[in-house]
């Protein structure tokens, strides 16, 4: 999938531009403040498509400042100009404002290669699909909810199943989903009415205080995978980063409250729970398992790691990539060469997207950036050493240990894993941490 940057000042008209670029083009839109953040991104991801933006950002001329960028390093990135600007109207396309979605969208499929034909059949769809998943924390929903039937080769009929206000159980999705339904449809004028309203009774789930825990790790999983989904779609808004706070939250109470390793994996399997929140989870409880044991442990470190395993994998799409643990696991990954630049660069990536989530202070971002092992946060390394944050030492050597944990094909029995990590981490401070793990788990 293609990847665009989208410079735009305006929140409402990010939020629109960004779902129908996703939705009808098919690229996944990443957010920056100004040509300077923008500059810094290409600069790892010099195969970005396209940019987006708005003649000035405030008093810096952004369109200028990127189009010298782009042509002084010869990226075949193409630009797309909000608005009049003189001095590069023969040289790329500007758009008069006010500019509408549906303009903007046929250029973008035009700069990215998507014909004209293929971008008509897409726009202007009746209904957006939603994953299932969408609904499991919820009761009834704020408007009507379709699901899709097949007329034929290029026609599709959308039935009503949920009115709005009706009641319903997680029992009854779940029977949606034993019928192979992976997604209902919603009129495309209430998504984003939708998706808040599903976002603010979550929110308020996980903070209440009286739910099981079963019941909190279940909700706190589905809403990690609402935030990666989002992030991966439209990176940060307002209301991802109030469920993610909440979901970090409601982790490290969870995490303070795991029922021991061996009954936790078992409830973690049993329960249809993602790969990705299975790692996220186990690892927040291995890095407080490790702090516990650290004479220099206070709490607000629990809260740092916990912070990082939630977002470490972030933006990372396919399981495989998120087990890769090694320079030779990744060779042998079979992996295209754009997945293997996803892996390489992740811990980086998730540093620059969490630029705009206020949450994450510097220390957070330290540790996150050197999640495996590198000062940079660019590429995995096997034996990292001594000149990374203490904090980082305990995430790298518990994203090990879980890795190990999850994988069906390597040893389950904590003895055997500690041999194969010991052959790996020879440092002093490592092997200190591998020390704290063959202690008995609480």
């Amino acid at each position: 999938m293609s990847q665009t940057i989208l410079i735009e000042s305006n929140e409402d008209l990010r939020k629109i531009f960004s779902i129908n670029l996703n939705t009808f083009v098919g690229t996944d839109v990443i957010h920056r403040k100004n040509a300077d953040d923008a500059i810094d991104l290409l600069k790892i991801l010099p195969q970005i498509s396209l940019i987006i933006t708005e003649v000035k950002s405030g008093s810096e001329e952004t369109a200028l400042k990127l189009h010298h960028f782009i042509k002084n390093e010869g990226l075949s990135t193409s630009l797309i100009i909000m608005g009049e600007c003189k001095q590069l109207a023969h040289e790329v396309i500007c758009l008069k404002e006010p500019v509408s979605w549906e303009i903007l969208i046929k250029q973008a499929a035009h700069a990215l290669g998507v014909s004209l034909q293929d971008s008509l059949q897409k726009i202007r769809p009746d209904y957006i699909p939603v994953g299932v998943h969408y609904f499991y924390d919820i009761q009834k929903t704020p408007c009507d909810v379709y699901i899709r039937i097949k007329k034929g080769p290029h026609e599709f009929q959308f039935v009503k199943r949920i009115h709005s206000k009706d009641v319903f159980e997680k029992a009854d999705i779940i029977k949606y989903e034993q019928q192979g339904l992976k997604e209902f449809y919603i009129a495309k004028d209430y998504v984003q009415y939708f998706t808040t309203f599903v976002t603010n009774n979550i929110v308020q789930k996980l903070e209440r205080e009286d739910i099981s825990l079963e019941d909190r790790i279940l909700t706190t999983a589905n809403a990690h995978e609402i935030v990666r989904e989002n992030i991966l779609a439209v990176g940060f808004e307002e209301s991802t980063i109030e469920l993610s706070h909440a979901s970090i939250n409601s982790m490290v109470k969870s995490v303070k409250n795991s029922p021991q390793v061996a009954q936790l994996l078992k409830f973690l399997f049993t329960n249809k729970i993602s790969y990705a929140y299975q790692h996220c989870h186990m690892l927040a409880l291995m890095c407080h398992y490790v702090l516990s044991k650290q004479s220099w442990y206070r709490p607000e470190h629990l809260e740092t790691l916990s912070f990082v395993s939630f977002f470490a994998d972030a933006t990372l799409k396919s399981n495989i990539q998120m087990k890769m643990t090694s320079m030779r696991d990744l060779a042998e990954s079979g992996l295209t060469d754009e997945e293997k630049r996803q892996v390489l660069t992740h811990a980086k990536d998730a540093v620059d997207i969490l630029s705009t989530n206020p949450e994450a202070n510097e220390y957070i971002k330290t540790v996150l950036l050197q999640s495996h092992g590198k000062l940079d946060g660019i590429g995995l390394e096997d034996n990292p050493g001594e000149d990374l944050h203490p904090l980082s030492k305990v995430f790298i050597v518990a994203d090990a240990f879980v890795k190990v944990l999850l994988n069906p094909n390597l040893p389950s029995a904590k003895k055997d894993i500690l041999e194969l990590l010991s052959v790996r981490f020879t440092n002093p401070s490592y092997l200190k941490i591998l020390k704290a793990l063959e202690q008995k788990f609480d």
